[in-house]
């Protein structure tokens, strides 16, 4: 049976994406970071910081960071494709640019949620998924489904304007470290927090993820995860409706 032109393009990116040197770079990362942080910052922060054990806090906010990983891996299939003039051979054939850009958006929800599974597999030994209940497991679900969205939206759109690999690739990597530092991924925001920094936190998409998946977690989903998802929601919408409208105006000739 012939597959849909949308999962013929989503075979086709996960191809170009399964070589095993970029699966330990995605994957490999996170995992590293939850074994090393998890076991090194666990002694030495104390667990009425972060409301428990310092990996029982982190490994919550790892499963939100794959939301990135799924929005930069489709950025940068956008990007090669431009630089390599693939977009004007798949766009002669078969596949028409709502396609294109709805297998690129598929790619990411489906990275990131193969993200959340070798996540929460690492995790399970040090922290355990006892009191993660079928909503909690829906909520990690959807928040990270969102946030892919929001992070891969705002990537292609930003693509389809520049014209310069290193400056999208400059741009990326400063938004990437932007976004996960400035986030309440691997530490929590406390009263000794510089408000500044607070601020900054809570304009942050990934501390809204962050902190809703902790609380599916921990059993405490309450009305401030419903904000949340709401404001992600709202962020993924912008976001999609960017790339479209960047989409409609793609420029096919080639750059550098």
């Amino acid at each position: 049976m012939r597959l849909p032109p949308v999962l013929r393009l989503v075979v086709r990116n996960f191809t170009s994406n399964l070589d095993p040197l970029t699966i330990l770079i995605r994957f490999g990362q996170p995992v590293i970071t939850i074994v090393v942080l998890g076991t090194m910052f666990s002694s030495i922060i104390s667990s009425n910081v972060t409301g428990g054990s310092y990996t029982a806090f982190l490994v919550p906010g790892m499963v939100a960071f794959q939301m990135i990983t799924g929005g930069v891996i489709s950025g940068n299939l956008f990007w090669l494709d431009r630089r390599w003039a693939m977009t004007e051979q798949i766009f002669s054939g078969p596949f028409l640019r709502s396609e294109y850009l709805g297998g690129l958006v598929l790619t990411t929800l489906l990275f990131s949620l193969v993200g959340v599974g070798v996540m929460m597999l690492v995790g399970l030994p040090f922290i355990g998924i006892a009191s993660l209940s079928p909503l909690g497991v829906g909520a990690v679900l959807l928040t990270v489904a969102l946030g892919s969205i929001f992070f891969a939206g705002l990537l292609i759109a930003l693509g389809t304007r520049l014209r310069s690999a290193n400056a999208y690739f400059s741009i990326q990597s400063f938004l990437q470290l932007f976004v996960i530092f400035l986030s309440t991924v691997y530490y929590p925001i406390t009263s000794r927090t510089p408000r500044i920094l607070a601020a900054t936190f809570y304009g942050n998409p990934l501390t809204y993820a962050a902190n809703t998946i902790r609380d599916a977690f921990n059993g405490t989903l309450g009305r401030a995860d419903l904000v949340a998802l709401g404001i992600l929601a709202v962020l993924a919408f912008v976001a999609f409706v960017s790339a479209v409208a960047a989409f409609r105006k793609l420029d096919l000739g080639p750059i550098q």
